[in-house]
């Protein structure tokens, strides 16, 4: 990077909203924030606590020459949720902005603008140091992965060459703070010299994306799976198009499908390529680029691995398997983490060796894979208890962890439905000593978890059904109540004009678009977030909405206006005072928890 700096120091790093930070510029504000945190870390990894923006990439930057490890977190997540991922990396210094939780008051706060003067960080000599992120645990609690410098530093090299970025680029940073997404969009970007752009915060509904991404000029995005899903069916509603400066989309989190590639290609031929890895492989292992009138059926490829890096498909006993066949999908090369910190056990039962050559050490993704003849993988499935949930990579038992921990709460147990409209619920089971309900469990749990990992809903039995063998029996357990999504929930008042002015018609619309879409009823005085509904589901509604309407919805009127009675009311123009702010709903973020179907980040 510091190549563009001298010979351009002029050249925007950063674009957030109306503020713009030049190289030059930003390697002064890193450096100066380099020089406290390496006198307020003591030696420990330091954590990263801000929204999207310059702050963030400056906090970035600075932390990769304090020669310490850093933790980027959510600072919409819950301060206890985040106490307990700083405590178990051993962070001292946490960089953040305004009124910090009193569960975080224990930790060193440095302003991400302050510190003396410094040498100027780099990514190249000595080297960046690694970072940690948070990943889902099997055993219901979260693992910190560490990523090594070298790793990190090849990383943004190779990534750069992949997605071709030049110093002409504008690359959207769209990922949540907390999933190393935020890795690959910022440091590629930044050794080719290139410019972030920042989305808001809240982020962008898919509605809006298109006027972001023109009004930036942004050339380079890299999105959700979902999220890129929900993009699509907004443009096929007409009025909008994609950007002309718009040459590469890369998406990842979910598994993709060829309809909605199919539906893209009506869009846009900018390059489109699927994209592939895990927090233990450096964020990206293996991509795959769609080739204009290239036809499958099934799921997306994840394509081949990145130079440097190796995949093998491995059935059970260890040798390859070949094409039609499938095995576990295992991963070798420069992009493998170090470890699961503190946790040597699991980081013996992920990092193995090959069953042939002992010197090859391979991560075992849990994927189920196969390898076509002509060496591209697909990516099939999990083989483990691991789901993605919008996108987010959830181990159900991370749910149960927190259910015991309430009071009250004897017994607990998660697992993932598939609802009507075929997308994974995490629904939660709790036995209780005292007299609670589920919904009121629900919200107790919204201040130890993050959105993604909140169970749509929470069912109070008496007792936990259990097999023979004294586990919890699966088949037993009720389904959360359900309605079978099918257009005639909504069919009265679409065909009925005349019910969409008063408010009553259209709030029973509105409850009706909710019930399709949550696949269950929905009262007009229940809270859709109460019941499940997400950042994608609120789009749905609201293009679905806007269609017979006749005109454009405001995204923020369903966050704000909860119920379909007051979201009803507002859009007829009545009084209809927005409730008690909605909790943010989760966005999908290739978390890239993993990408691709089991997946990636």
């Amino acid at each position: 990077m510091t190549q563009h700096t001298r010979a351009d120091p002029g050249r925007a790093a950063v674009v957030d909203g109306g503020r713009s930070l030049s190289y030059g510029e930003l390697l002064a504000a890193a450096a100066a924030l380099s020089s406290t945190l390496r006198n307020t870390c003591g030696g420990r990894p330091v954590a990263i606590r801000l929204r999207r923006g310059a702050g963030l990439v400056t906090a970035l930057l600075a932390a990769t020459a304090t020669g310490v490890p850093f933790l980027a977190v959510d600072p919409e997540a819950p301060a206890e949720y985040t106490r307990t991922a700083l405590t178990g990396a051993g962070v001292r210094a946490l960089v953040t902005e305004g009124p910090v939780p009193a569960e975080l008051a224990d930790f060193a706060t440095v302003s991400p603008d302050s510190g003396p003067g410094a040498p100027a960080p780099a990514l190249s000599g000595r080297g960046p140091a690694g970072y940690l992120v948070r990943t889902s645990g099997s055993t219901g609690t979260p693992k910190l992965v560490e990523v090594s410098g070298s790793s990190l530093e090849r990383h943004a090299r190779t990534m750069s060459e992949v997605y071709g970025i030049e110093p002409q680029d504008r690359v959207l940073q769209l990922a949540n703070p907390a999933f190393d997404v935020l890795i690959e969009e910022v440091f590629p970007t930044l050794v080719a010299g290139a410019t972030v752009v920042t989305a808001p915060h809240p982020m962008p509904a898919p509605s809006e994306l298109t006027e972001f991404l023109a009004h930036h000029g942004v050339t380079v995005l890299n999105l959700p799976t979902p999220y890129w899903r929900e993009w699509v069916a907004e443009l096929d509603c007409g009025g909008r198009r994609v950007p002309d400066t718009v040459r590469l989309v890369v998406i990842g989190s979910d598994m993709g499908d060829w309809d909605t590639v199919r539906r893209w290609r009506g869009h846009s031929m900018a390059r489109l390529m699927n994209a592939y890895g895990a927090s233990e492989t450096t964020v990206t292992c293996a991509v795959w680029e769609h080739t204009r009138g290239e036809e499958r059926s099934g799921a997306l490829p994840v394509g081949r691995p990145l130079p440097g890096v190796t995949a093998f498909v491995l059935t059970g006993d260890g040798s390859e398997a070949t094409a039609p066949d499938t095995g576990e999908l295992h991963i070798g090369g420069w992009c493998l983490a170090e470890r699961y910190v503190d946790d040597a056990e699991r980081t013996g039962a992920a990092f193995v060796a090959h069953p042939s050559d002992p010197s090859l050490r391979l991560y075992r993704t849990r994927d189920r894979a196969r390898r076509d003849a002509d060496g591209v993988i697909t990516v099939l499935g999990r083989i483990d208890d691991e789901v993605n949930i919008r996108g987010h990579r959830v181990n159900p038992s991370e749910a149960s962890a927190a259910l015991l921990r309430l009071d009250g709460v004897s017994a607990a147990h998660a697992l993932v439905h598939r609802d009507g409209r075929g997308e994974d619920r995490l629904t939660a089971y709790a036995v209780v000593t005292t007299c609670q309900a589920g919904p009121a469990l629900r919200e107790r749990l919204r201040g130890l978890l993050p959105g993604h990992l909140l169970p749509s809903e929470v069912v109070v039995l008496d007792a936990l059904p259990l097999t023979t063998n004294g586990k919890v029996d699966e088949t037993m357990l009720p389904r959360p109540q359900e309605l079978p999504p099918t257009p005639a929930v909504v069919s009265a008042t679409a065909t009925d004009p005349t019910a969409l002015t008063t408010v009553a018609g259209l709030a029973d619309h509105i409850a009706g678009l909710w019930s399709a879409e949550l696949g269950r009823a929905v009262g007009v005085d229940d809270n859709v977030f109460d019941l499940g509904a997400h950042s994608l589901m609120l789009a749905g509604v609201r293009r679905r909405l806007s269609a017979h309407l006749g005109r454009e919805v405001p995204s923020i009127a369903l966050f704000t206006h909860i119920t379909p009675q007051a979201l009803g009311r507002f859009l007829c123009g009545g009084e209809g005072a927005a409730e008690p702010a909605a909790p943010q709903p989760a966005a999908p973020n290739r978390l890239r928890a993993r990408r691709a179907s089991g997946g990636k980040r």
